[in-house]
């Protein structure tokens, strides 16, 4: 029992520690790490994937609203964290791009050590926000990776019985605009313009 509780008050304390700036600290160390390893131009499908990541993450926040409905367009519609996987994606396409395997696998771990708890607290927020109709989603879509068997999302019908307001399934970009959805874009002009920078700053020394 001792152990027990001793256990989730250290679950507790990581879990507080992980969020806010924690994550910010971490994507310095990323850049940290991108800028000492990229000794080489980035190769086009990482360049592609990272580029992919920040379209996903474009995309979702045309859908993103924060009002008494789950959001289920779009990509919300395949996962149910889509922003995540579109910096998940990101993230993996720069160290794939600079052709860094060790970071990759370094990435994966500590996003899933991270991010893991953050969507788990997040879910238990949004099941008291939406309730029910939030119950429905998680069990029709998938947390994180979209399903690879047929079908890949569920049925519009079972879509709009979850959120009935149609305009929430249309992609707006007033929202996107208003969820700052260009930052995505910046980010990928930002990560892989800085590794080829640094590639071209360890050729000259």
């Amino acid at each position: 029992m001792i152990n027990a509780t001793a256990n989730q008050n250290q679950l507790s304390w990581y879990r507080g520690w992980i969020q806010g700036k924690t994550r910010i600290l971490l994507a310095w160390v990323f850049a940290f790490l991108l800028g000492f390893t990229a000794r080489e131009f980035p190769t086009w499908p990482g360049v592609a994937l990272c580029f992919f990541g920040a379209a996903i993450r474009f995309w979702a926040s045309g859908y993103l609203r924060k009002d008494s409905r789950p959001a289920v367009g779009g990509p919300y519609a395949w996962v149910r964290n889509p922003l995540y996987l579109g910096t998940y994606l990101m993230a993996l396409g720069v160290a794939w791009a600079i052709q860094n395997w060790i970071l990759l696998v370094v990435i994966s771990v500590v996003f899933a050590a991270i991010y893991h708890f953050i969507i788990l607290d997040e879910e238990t927020k949004l099941r008291k926000i939406f309730g029910e109709p939030y119950l429905t989603y998680s069990a029709q879509v998938p947390r994180f990776f979209p399903r690879v068997g047929f079908p890949w999302i569920p049925s519009q019908k079972i879509l709009q019985a979850i959120n009935p307001d149609l305009e929430h399934h249309q992609f707006s970009y007033e929202l996107a605009k208003k969820n700052k959805a260009h930052e995505a874009f910046l980010s990928f002009f930002g990560l892989i313009g800085f590794v080829i920078m640094m590639a071209y700053f360890w050729k000259q020394v």
